[in-house]
C-alpha cells in the first residue's frame, strides 16, 4: 500500500529523457521522467542516480530534497522505492533493468526500446516473472489522449483497409557498428512507430515476415531508407516507411477504412468521414470532422505515470507491458534480417 497516499520513486538516468527534455519550452510538458514523476501528487521522487556527476548535480539542484547516487547498487542498498524508472542508454538497459528488478520494487518503468535486442529483452522479462516485479515500457503514444482518440475512431471508419506509417529524420536507420550501442534509428525511433501500428491493430501476436522495398544505403553501407510491408488478418495492407535521409523530423500514421480515414502525427489528429460529396452529384467524399480531431493536451508522459499509479492501486492493467515491447523488437529484427538477405 502507498504510504500517506504516495508511492516512492527512484530514477536511474538523469540525462535527456530522464530530466533535460522537461526543460524544452517547445515541448508539451511534462516531457521527461523527472517532470512527470514530480507532476503526479501520488508519487514522491526520493532518489536519482547517474554515473555522470555533472548531470546528477544539475538534476539534484532542480529536484531538491531527493537523494543522489552515482551507482544504482548503492541506491538499492539504502532505499527500496515502490517504483524504479530506468532511463539509461540502450546498451545499459539490460544490466540496469536486471538490477532494478533484483531490488524488488513494486514496478519498474523501463524506457524504450526494451533492450538492444529481443534476446536481452527476454532475459529482462524472465527476471521480471521470476521476481514477481512487473515491467512497463515507456512507449508513450499508448498513453497519449490523441492516440487513444484515434484508436476509438477506428470503429467509426468502417473496415480497416490499410495502414501507412512513416518516420522521417536525418539519422542513419541501421549499420552493424551502431547496433551494439543502440545508435540505430531503426530500433531507437522505429520502436515507437511499430508500437503505434501494433496498438492500432489491437496488439496481434505478430505480423509475420516483412517484404522490403525502397532500401537505400549510403556510401558507408549504412541503411538510410526502407519500406516494410505486411498483410495481417485485421488489415490486408500495412506499410512502415522509414527515412534517414530527410532534413526534417516527421512521425505520421494514416489509417484508411472503407468509410473514413484517421491521420495522426506529431501535434495533429484528423478524422475524415464519408459524407455526401460537395463536389460530385451522386457520390460520397471524405470530409474532415474538426470536432473529432480536437484533443488539447495529449498528456503522454503524465498519463504514463498515472497508469503506473492506477496499476499499483489495483485499478488498471499496465497499458504498455513488457510483452508488447518485445513484440516490437521482434518485428524490427525481422526487418533487419531482411536487409542482409
Amino acid at each position: 500500500m502507498a504510504v500517506n497516499g504516495q508511492y516512492t520513486a527512484a530514477l536511474v538516468g538523469c540525462g535527456r529523457i530522464g530530466y533535460s527534455l522537461g526543460l524544452d519550452p517547445k515541448r508539451e510538458q511534462p516531457a521527461s521522467h523527472t517532470m512527470a514523476l514530480l507532476d503526479n501528487r501520488r508519487v514522491r521522487l526520493v532518489a536519482g542516480c547517474d554515473s555522470d556527476i555533472e548531470k546528477l548535480s544539475v538534476w539534484h539542484k532542480a529536484v531538491g530534497t531527493a537523494r543522489t547516487f552515482q551507482r544504482s547498487e548503492d541506491m538499492y542498498r539504502e532505499l527500496r522505492p515502490d517504483i524504479i524508472t530506468v532511463a539509461v542508454p540502450e546498451d545499459f538497459h539490460k544490466s540496469e533493468a536486471l538490477a532494478a528488478i533484483a531490488a524488488r520494487p513494486r514496478l519498474v518503468i523501463l524506457e524504450k526500446p526494451v533492450a538492444l535486442n529481443s534476446r536481452e529483452a527476454q532475459d529482462i522479462k524472465n527476471a521480471s516473472t521470476e521476481a514477481g516485479v512487473p515491467v512497463m515500457i515507456n512507449h508513450e503514444r499508448r498513453f497519449a489522449e490523441d492516440y487513444k482518440r484515434a484508436r476509438k475512431c477506428l470503429s467509426e471508419i468502417g473496415t480497416l483497409q490499410s495502414i501507412y506509417a512513416s518516420l522521417s529524420s536525418s539519422l542513419c536507420l541501421y549499420d552493424r557498428k551502431g547496433e551494439s550501442t543502440g545508435a540505430c534509428s531503426l530500433f531507437h525511433d522505429g520502436t515507437h512507430l511499430v508500437d503505434a501500428v501494433m496498438y492500432f491493430l489491437g496488439d496481434p501476436p505478430s505480423l509475420g515476415q516483412p517484404v522490403l522495398t525502397g532500401v537505400y544505403k549510403d556510401e558507408k553501407g549504412g541503411v538510410r531508407q526502407l519500406s516494410a510491408h505486411w498483410s495481417a488478418e485485421s488489415c490486408p495492407d500495412i506499410t512502415v516507411t522509414m527515412s534517414g535521409r530527410s532534413r526534417y523530423f516527421g512521425f505520421e500514421i494514416q489509417l484508411n477504412g472503407t468509410e473514413g480515414r484517421v491521420c495522426i502525427g506529431n501535434s495533429y489528429l484528423k478524422v475524415y468521414r464519408r459524407k455526401d460529396s460537395p463536389l460530385y452529384t451522386g457520390f460520397y467524399s471524405l470530409v474532415c470532422d474538426d470536432e473529432a480531431g480536437s484533443v488539447g493536451k495529449t498528456r503522454y508522459f503524465s498519463n504514463m505515470v498515472q497508469n503506473a499509479v492506477d496499476f499499483l492501486d489495483g485499478k488498471s492493467p499496465l497499458l504498455s507491458p513488457i510483452d508488447t515491447g518485445i513484440k516490437d523488437l521482434l518485428i524490427l529484427e525481422d526487418i533487419k534480417t531482411q536487409l542482409y538477405r
